[in-house]
């Protein structure tokens, strides 16, 4: 009885309450440094990726093109990117594909997924 008497009284001082109050307190800061320092790292890995991004999708400068002086071509003679033109027409032109009705046509089969015969539902009558 004694035993229980002191536990009691023990339960009920002041410094009980305080300790609850420390404990509370310094879980909730702990908390909240916690996400402080892991924002912090959150950050710094997003600028660093976007930083790396930025480098990598940079523009380089356009350098411009040295224009050489025409070639003299020599009578009868077509020029080279006439030429080119040319043959770009042609494959253009004939490059052509079959031309398809658009319309998918399915065919249905009997198979044992779709037979009535199979049917959950037996009607007896």
């Amino acid at each position: 009885m004694n035993l229980l008497n002191i536990t009691l009284l023990a339960a009920h001082d002041p410094w009980v309450y305080t300790k609850g109050w420390i404990v509370t307190i310094a879980g909730f800061l702990i908390v909240i440094i916690a996400l402080a320092i892991l924002s912090m790292i959150f950050s710094g890995v997003a600028s660093y990726f976007k930083k790396k991004d930025a480098k990598k999708n940079e523009v380089p400068t356009v350098k411009q093109p040295v224009v050489k002086p025409a070639t003299k071509v020599a009578e009868g003679e077509i020029p080279a990117e006439v030429q080119a033109a040319i043959g770009m027409a042609l494959y253009l032109s004939t490059n052509l594909h079959d031309e398809e009705s658009n319309v998918i046509t399915i065919e249905r089969r009997q198979t044992s997924w779709n037979d009535k015969n199979y049917g959950v539902r037996h009607w007896k009558r």
